[in-house]
């Protein structure tokens, strides 16, 4: 998932390296538990939704609970609690603005860059904060592809939120710890808080990297998000998604990303090409869903490859559940998503090309 990118000149390596990195499994074990929580938060709304004839309530139910969940940390109470509730109200606040500039393709871009941009400087809280800001852009970008009829701006932000309580709720439970013996008195709430955004604020007047780094991925997913509305690219969203989910701080994290998700789309992919092919039945693309979001939080712990591997699964079984267009629509899928790789290598290439630098300190998704 997230891990700190060192001294880039000592991460960069063959290939090789990059391929053992890529796949490294960080954490061994499957977490039952956890794949039973967040799978039930993300497949049972969508499930209710078919079945009492709204899918659109039941998707963005779905990805409320599916980002709400992915954000939650393993660790103490406050700390899941901080992050999900944290994290699932930023979330509510970039499906608001996302659908509320949905019908005009300049504000959605200049929206798109302002929620990318700021959302990348959560990564000035490490591994936490990394994930969170990738689910509250990445929220953002899918929301704002997806047309929101039948739904208004406020029933989609309400049913978003409703996922999303049931999301935090499943995983802070999920992860919990058998007591331990009473500590030292923990640090006030109002103190924590005002300490997070002293760091915020900090990191966006004085990290010339971190801005860098927003200002690129900001200006690179925004342009895609423009073009894919101007050329009216069927699921074109994918393509800064995949941007997002692939461009990091430095060059060597971005190799590894970039083969992570070209591994875990393929394997996906070749998952939803094999299910449409077997039947178009909805009951089986919904306990499909259901079984792809227990394996996602269940390996989610294993590393990053193993996220994307079931996370493509998962989101494009919640679509095709209601929306089934077959083998193509996964097809189609992968394209934008090799599009995504190519555009945000060769984008950070240049980058990195014309200003070197070392980055440090910084945490990627």
């Amino acid at each position: 998932m997230a891990e700190p990118i060192a001294d880039g000149a000592a991460r960069r390596g063959p290939a090789g390296g990059t391929w053992a990195e890529a796949f490294r499994v960080e954490r061994p074990g499957i977490d039952v538990r956890a794949g039973l929580a967040g799978g039930l938060a993300t497949a049972a709304p969508l499930a209710a939704g078919i079945a009492l004839g709204e899918p659109a309530i039941g998707v963005i139910t779905c990805f409320g609970g599916l980002n709400a969940a992915l954000a939650v940390p393993r660790g103490a109470l406050r700390e899941r609690l901080g992050w999900g509730a944290g994290s699932a109200l930023a979330c509510c606040a970039s499906v608001a603005l996302a659908t509320a500039v949905q019908d005009s393709v300049a504000a959605s871009v200049v929206a798109g860059f302002a929620v990318v941009g700021l959302a990348a400087f959560l990564r000035t809280f490490g591994q936490s904060g990394g994930l969170a800001g990738f689910v509250v852009a990445a929220i953002f970008v899918i929301t704002n592809g997806i047309p929101a009829a039948p739904l208004g701006t406020g029933e989609r932000v309400l049913w978003f939120a409703l996922g999303s309580l049931a999301g935090v709720l499943a995983m802070v439970a999920a992860f919990a710890r058998p007591a331990r013996s009473p500590g030292p008195a923990t640090t006030p709430l109002g103190t924590v808080l005002a300490r997070g955004a002293r760091q915020l604020r900090d990191a966006i007047a004085g990290d010339a990297l971190l801005r860098a780094h927003a200002l690129r991925l900001a200006t690179i997913v925004s342009a895609t998000m423009l073009f894919g509305r101007l050329l009216e690219l069927e699921h074109g969203y994918w393509v800064p998604l995949t941007v997002l989910a692939v461009l990091q701080p430095d060059e060597h994290a971005s190799s590894v990303r970039a083969v992570q998700r070209a591994a875990g789309t393929l394997v996906g992919t070749a998952l939803i090409a094999a299910v449409t092919l077997a039947t178009g039945a909805e009951w089986l693309f919904v306990a499909a869903q259901g079984v792809a979001a227990f394996w996602l939080f269940a390996v989610l712990a294993r590393g990053y490859f193993w996220l994307v591997v079931m996370l493509t699964p998962t989101a494009l079984l919640t679509i095709n559940a209601v929306d089934d267009q077959g083998v193509a629509d996964a097809l189609q899928r992968a394209g934008w998503s090799a599009a995504g790789i190519l555009l945000g290598l060769a984008v950070g290439e240049l980058c990195w090309r014309l200003a070197p630098h070392v980055p440090q300190d910084a945490a990627a998704p």
